[in-house]
């Protein structure tokens, strides 16, 4: 094996153990979390999908720190680096201060629609959205300079600290969705304090000027596509809270129903994204310097390996997930008929992720419409099912429900491998033509 190539796998592996481990903590929170009421539980729930989506404004700013990072090869690009740093942090605080004000004004609209019991969950969820927003910005500068041992205890302290301190407030009896909120946010703000200092020399160091305007022509289209990933992967959820009315929440039963089947799904791309996440800024590196890479094929075959395995064991086995994360809950077991659907759904995002982010190393912008026009059409499609899902029994509509989710992600892989297969034609021509 060549040396590239044990790199690849050896930093592919440490991503994705450290993934793995934060993805394992992360699921073990819902164990505790399940002591919560069902009510709270499915508030729990929505808010932290919410905050994800609420994320959408500096989506794409990972992409280009880590394109950038990778691509500072002289002191020139160090400066620059640091004042758009900087920069975009202050930007990253504006944002989220209109988010709170937008909250504040709009928070008695919100707790009706999310079935809130009161307000309350709604603070540490615009709170953890503060630190949602900047970190992308430390985990793209991690990311671009390859400093994946740090990038990947990132993750682990996220989900350590969520774990610990969500743990620490159901033994003392805190069982509500803002206090299981506040804890995530308290791993949060350790990732975010890890990020922060590993990259001081980098935000810290002089600056140097930007183009600003050059600087928006990439991060809009990047935010263009990862925003369209967000809701790929994020959507369906807070979608369904929002759609069922109140009184029809008991029937549905979206904390015990979908929601346990929709995060094992989810959970599989925690697994098989950082493989993305370490093949990105080689191809960004190699295509800056006109050289080759075998990088995509590892990181696509090792995608589909690993996700095939995991699909086909819920497939054959699906409520053994739920056995094992919801041990002490089996009304939640009920979801298992929904986890081969949605797992096999989210497999086909996971290999859409890697293809998309292979193409936006590439500077291949020609992806970035279609993103947006599969997750565009995807909540369409979402809102113009409401009435007839409404008049589904509960189980035929979240069926039709994971049908979509994987109807979306699958015609976003297609796309993907047609436009992954123009590029390669067009890059084996230009070999010929110079050779």
């Amino acid at each position: 094996m060549s040396e590239s190539r044990s790199t690849f796998f050896r930093q592919s592996a440490w991503l994705g153990a450290s993934t793995l481990a934060s993805g394992a903590l992360m699921t073990v929170v819902h164990t505790v979390a399940s002591k919560l009421s069902e009510s709270e539980y499915s508030a729990f729930g929505s808010m932290l999908r919410l905050f994800l989506l609420l994320g959408m404004p500096t989506a794409g700013v990972q992409v280009v720190f880590a394109r950038q990072a990778a691509a500072a090869l002289n002191s020139q690009d160090e400066r620059t680096l640091a004042s758009t740093t900087r920069g975009v942090l202050w930007g990253s605080v504006a944002i989220w201060f209109a988010l709170l004000v937008g909250t504040v004004v709009a928070r008695d609209a919100l707790a009706r629609g999310f079935d809130l019991s009161s307000t309350a969950p709604l603070w540490p969820t615009i709170g953890m959205t503060l630190t949602w927003l900047v970190l992308p910005v430390f985990r793209g500068l991690l990311q671009g300079r390859q400093n994946f041992t740090v990038l990947g205890w990132v993750s682990v302290l996220d989900a350590a600290g969520r774990f610990g301190s969500i743990a620490l407030l159901v033994t003392l009896g805190r069982r509500t969705a803002s206090d299981a909120l506040a804890g995530a946010w308290f791993g949060q703000l350790l990732a975010t304090g890890l990020a922060v200092w590993s990259t001081r020399d980098v935000w810290m160091g002089p600056g140097g000027p930007v183009r600003w305007r050059r600087w928006f022509r990439q991060v809009i289209p990047l935010s263009l596509v990862a925003g369209g990933l967000l809701v790929l992967a994020n959507f369906d959820y807070p979608f369904l809270t929002w759609m069922v009315p109140s009184e029809r929440k008991e029937e549905f039963s979206l904390g015990t129903r979908y929601f346990p089947a929709s995060m094992v799904g989810f959970a599989l791309t925690q697994v098989t994204v950082p493989l993305a996440m370490v093949m990105f800024p080689k191809i960004s590196r190699s295509a800056a310097a006109g050289q080759k890479t075998d990088t995509l094929l590892q990181a696509l075959a090792a995608t589909a390996g690993l996700g095939a395995v995991g699909a086909l064991l819920v497939t054959f086995l699906p409520e053994l997930p739920l056995r094992i994360i919801f041990l002490k809950s089996p009304d939640k077991w009920a979801a298992a008929p929904l986890v081969p659907w949605l797992v096999w759904a989210m497999l086909a995002y996971a290999l859409a992720n890697v293809l998309v982010s292979n193409l936006i190393a590439r500077t291949r912008w020609d992806v970035v419409p279609w993103v947006v026009f599969v997750a565009v059409g995807y909540i369409l499609a979402f809102r113009w099912m409401v009435p007839w899902l409404l008049h589904q029994s509960p189980t035929g509509a979240y069926q039709a429900v994971a049908l979509l989710v994987g109807g979306a992600n699958a015609l976003l892989l297609l796309i993907a491998v047609v436009l992954t297969r123009h590029q390669s034609r067009v890059i084996d021509r230009s070999r010929s033509s110079n050779v």
